[in-house]
């Protein structure tokens, strides 16, 4: 789970994050769930934050190891009911510790090294069962989308808060992303390759709905199906994606009712809103 307001930026070590996932919290901020797969070398990850339950099923469609720092009441009863094997910083400190040159909560942060230690200290496996099933589809080779509408700036509307937005570098051929206004860039990359990209971009169409008016906890329907985008090469397709149980993996489906196929790289998964105020468009 790793922070993304403002005062939390740039993160560290999300440029080698395989996939990342943007959902909404509280008072329209969002939260990003980024996915390793080679993480024991990384000297510094973060900044962690609590967890959110529908985090949670999102990380056990890659049957993942949970990393996260606190959680809210939701989350806390999945997390110990067991729904997931998780490294937590309020109950297990040594995979953690504290940057002094910022301020709480937006300071803990923790290392391939300690997650590793982790890892063995609570004997989770560290390799996928014969019985696991990948999230995705890929194309063998990078492949053109057919029947697209041009997407050189993809607009991402969270709330009236978040408002991040992808542009298409066309000599590289990935999208770079913006937050803020300004690039959105890992501390630990080197300068001039440190702006996060992808290769893909998925824009999933769901709903939210706020469950403690308190705090502005949020629900987000997971299951069922919805509409969405997908981005790739500067244009972008409409695809509905489907979700038979919290339990199962979320797939993406074209217009013609085939699976989707991604091409080879990163990927981001953007899901918003169906309010007012939440919305995708396209340059």
């Amino acid at each position: 789970m790793i922070n993304n307001i403002k005062e939390a930026l740039p993160s560290s070590s999300t440029k080698q994050a395989d996939v990342i996932y943007e959902c909404m919290v509280e008072g329209g901020i969002t939260r990003l769930l980024a996915v390793f797969s080679d993480y024991d070398q990384l000297e510094k990850i973060g900044s962690v934050r609590s967890s959110r339950h529908y985090y949670i099923n999102i990380a056990n469609e890659y049957d993942a190891i949970y990393v996260c720092y606190g959680q809210s009441k939701p989350a806390k009863s999945m997390l110990d009911s067991g729904a997931i094997n998780v490294v937590n910083g309020y109950t297990y400190g040594p995979a953690f510790y504290r940057d002094t040159a910022r301020v709480a909560p937006h300071n803990a942060y923790t290392t391939g090294e300690r997650l590793v230690a982790a890892i063995e200290d609570f004997g989770y496996a560290s390799t996928y069962s014969d019985e696991h099933k990948s999230v995705f589809s890929f194309n063998e080779e990078e492949t053109e989308l057919e029947n697209a509408e041009t997407a050189n700036v993809i607009h991402i509307n969270y709330s009236n808060y978040s408002k991040p937005y992808l542009n298409y570098d066309k000599e590289n051929k990935v999208y770079e992303r913006y937050e803020y206004d300004a690039p959105q860039i890992d501390n630990q990359a080197p300068e001039g390759e440190n702006v996060l990209t992808f290769k893909n971009v998925i824009v999933m169409i769901s709903h939210y709905e706020c469950i403690n008016a308190e705090n502005d906890l949020q629900d987000l329907k997971q299951t069922g199906q919805g509409q969405g985008y997908y981005c790739t090469d500067g244009k972008a397709i409409p695809i509905t994606w489907k979700k038979e149980s919290d339990k199962a993996i979320t797939k993406y489906y074209t217009e013609n009712g085939e699976e989707l196929k991604l091409n080879p790289g990163k990927t981001w998964i953007s899901i918003i809103g169906d309010s007012a105020n939440a919305g995708v468009s396209f340059e």
